[in-house]
């Protein structure tokens, strides 16, 4: 499946998991710092309705301040309906970055881990598709534009081990879980706990 299919269906099943919300599972936080169910999904739907030159004119209004860009585009998406912001991304869910040197791998990456800020502390079943989450592993672990996402400090000197799937990275003491939970553990997320091996106090 070619990537950016790829990040189409990650997109795709995100509408899916948030389609049904009720109006207080909406407003309910996610794990992404402030944001709300509504906040995640305003963030994800600002990346396919925001061109070159509207994001360039964001960079400059923001400073370059990635997190700042990323906090102004979602909160245009705020005052619409939720019904409209859906259906703009999974009608736009193809759509590439505005910038090329957001890689595919890096929109993948992105929406997989706010698939699980939104599902966890909502407690909604399902999983991440497969594809989807070794793109987010391999990309976390291995390309040097994953710091716009993740601080990957934690990971030296320890050796990561997914328990359900034949995945591994690094050298040192041993951290195992799931990959789900590896995945959402190096964005930061309150999943530690689900880890175990030397590696997890050292990482904590």
């Amino acid at each position: 499946m070619a990537t950016w299919q790829l990040a189409a269906k990650a997109r795709n099943d995100f509408a899916d998991l948030v389609e049904g919300l009720t109006p207080d599972q909406w407003d309910h936080p996610s794990y992404c710092d402030e944001w709300t169910a509504r906040g995640v999904l305003s963030h994800l739907t600002s990346f396919v309705e925001t061109g070159v030159v509207g994001f360039m004119a964001t960079m400059i209004k923001q400073r370059f301040d990635f997190n700042r860009v990323s906090v102004a585009m979602a909160t245009q998406q705020l005052a619409r309906p939720v019904g409209d912001v859906i259906l703009a991304l999974r009608t736009k869910a193809t759509k590439s970055a505005a910038m090329p040197m957001f890689r595919e791998e890096m929109t993948v990456t992105d929406v997989a881990i706010h698939t699980q800020d939104v599902r966890r502390p909502l407690g909604l079943t399902g999983e991440l598709d497969p594809a989807v989450l070794s793109t987010a592993l391999e990309f976390l672990t291995t390309h040097k534009m994953a710091t716009m996402l993740v601080d990957r400090k934690p990971l030296d000197g320890v050796r990561l081990v997914a328990t359900d799937r034949d995945w591994s990275f690094g050298d040192g003491a041993e951290v195992a879980g799931t990959g789900e939970a590896l995945m959402m553990a190096m964005a930061g997320r309150p999943v530690l706990d689900e880890l175990s091996g030397p590696g997890v106090d050292r990482w904590r």
